[in-house]
């Protein structure tokens, strides 16, 4: 009797298992499985169509469904396999900032990286240079964060790591040692140096403290927070033009603010007209139709565009439509982060379940740029080039001194 008992038991046990594989089996797939879908389909419509390889997706897919990918896995799946397409206008970001993050920022002056802003606890090591990240050197621990992203120009990974990065980031990086926290190692100006082992905040709890240059100097475009404004410099006859967004301002119209620019050049105070889009990410086209009605106008003087890593998408309109109607115009700084005409028209799309936003070109401009653009080689495109390569110093930040205004000051008044 105990024989059958236990023989019908075991029989019960195995129908049960089995029972619950099928359930598993045939249960609902998690909500952001269908998210993946969405991206696949807009990218298959999309003017990328031609690059559009579905065997990564495919692959997640097939993980979703076998319950080996959490939601934050399939969103850091799918920001490493959006990065292999190097294409600025296809990215996916999370609907509100990730808030987890380090209690320390860092800024990126020429080929160096200094803490910029701090928690109070580690105010002192305000402005000390990062030498290394987890052990490894800092192009190495950059490559590393940069496959979470979407970058065009090879340049513009270096700036990755300015902002209050999500601490899962490191993560995901593999940069975080045993203990969960990221190992830094500082230098300061006299040579001494730290090792801070850090661990994540949340920074909508805690004030950051500001670097400050050691001599206050008002042109120094760091510390501009306006989309776009005018700061006359007579003493050097240059009118600096900082644009640091193509968004308009509410309380200054886009309109009003080239007819000041024109109206401030007429004082006869100036021989240099400056743009500044070392910062400019981009947005909307503002500026169109602006060099063309002045173009007169803005021929009269040198006229400098600055640019960086960091300048993105309609701001190298921008550059392009000034280049168009100055054919003399230089462009001072880095080459820029976006190739200009590579895939535009950005748009985008709700993932609810990843709460994420995902952006993608609805199509691809076929204009001939002015300026020459290379071909995509070894995966990157090119960007825009500038006439006279200048990096950003620390030193002549902390003595109030921009490297690139000196630059652009020398070069027109040799």
């Amino acid at each position: 009797m105990k024989k059958v008992l236990v023989v019908l038991f075991s029989i019960l046990i195995v129908l049960c298992l089995a029972s619950c594989k099928k359930q598993e089996k045939n249960a609902e797939p998690p909500a952001y499985y269908y998210d993946v879908l969405r991206i696949k389909a807009d990218l298959a419509a999309s003017s990328m169509r031609s690059i559009y390889n579905p065997a990564d997706f495919d692959e997640l897919e097939k993980d979703i469904l076998e319950k080996k990918v959490s939601r934050t896995d399939c969103y850091y799946r799918l920001r490493k396999i959006l990065n292999t397409y190097h294409v600025a206008h296809v990215s996916i970001v999370p609907a509100e900032p990730d808030p987890i993050a380090l209690p320390i920022v860092f800024y990126y002056f020429g080929n160096e990286y200094h803490v910029c802003s701090a928690i109070k606890k580690y105010e002192k090591y305000i402005g000390w240079k990062l030498t290394q990240i987890d052990g490894l050197e800092i192009t190495e621990a950059v490559d590393r964060i940069a496959d979470f992203y979407s970058y065009e120009t090879a340049i513009s990974k270096k700036q990755l790591i300015e902002k209050k990065i999500p601490f899962n980031d490191f993560k995901y990086a593999g940069l975080l040692d045993k203990n969960g926290k990221l190992r830094v190692s500082l230098e300061a100006a006299d040579g001494k140096t730290a090792e801070l082992s850090l661990k994540s905040i949340d920074v909508r709890k805690f004030k950051f403290i500001q670097i400050s240059p050691e001599k206050e100097n008002n042109y120094l475009p760091y510390f501009e927070t306006n989309n776009y404004a005018i700061k006359p410099c007579p003493q050097k006859r240059t009118l600096y033009v900082p644009y640091f967004s193509c968004m308009p301002r509410e309380d200054y119209a886009p309109d009003v603010w080239f007819s000041d620019i024109i109206k401030e050049l007429d004082t006869g105070l100036y021989d240099t007209l400056v743009f500044d889009l070392r910062y400019n990410r981009g947005g909307q086209l503002l500026t169109w139709g602006f060099p063309e009605k002045y173009r007169d106008e803005l021929n009269k003087y040198n006229i400098a565009l600055i640019a960086s890593g960091r300048t993105f998408s309609a701001s190298t309109w921008f550059m392009e439509s000034i280049l168009s109607v100055c054919p003399d115009a230089k462009i001072f700084g880095e080459e820029t982060g976006q190739a200009i005409h590579n895939y535009t028209g950005l748009r985008k799309e709700e993932l609810k379940a990843l709460n994420c936003k995902f952006g993608f070109p609805a199509f691809l401009d076929e204009l001939t740029p002015l300026t020459t653009i290379k071909e995509r080689t070894d995966e990157y495109y090119r960007g825009i080039m500038p006439d006279v390569e200048v990096q950003e110093s620390f030193e002549d930040f902390m003595n109030g001194e921009d490297t690139i205004y000196n630059a652009v000051y020398d070069y027109f008044n040799k």
